[in-house]
């Protein structure tokens, strides 16, 4: 039987989950490091992933925390913790 790379691949990704896992993001780091680091550009979508996760909403970026209390709040704690 003869396997391909391709194959190697397609099954690491998805039995082993091999690649970035967002899950296990820092989202401190995400709310520190300089936005301009090459860790933050190449973790950007991971980070908003996690802080929109541990905000309980779909996407953080687009909320007005002026208009949201809650939601504000959620995220000033969550800064708090990283500080």
């Amino acid at each position: 039987m003869k396997i391909s790379f391709g194959t190697i691949i397609l099954a690491c990704v998805i039995l082993l989950g091999c690649g970035n896992n967002k899950s296990n993001i820092d989202i401190c780091r995400c709310l520190t490091e300089p936005g301009d680091s090459e860790w933050t550009i190449d973790n950007n979508d991971a980070c908003n992933d996690a802080i929109s996760k541990e905000l309980g909403v779909d996407n953080w970026e687009e909320i007005n925390m002026n208009k949201n209390p809650d939601i504000n709040a959620r995220f000033d704690s969550l800064a708090n913790r990283c500080q």
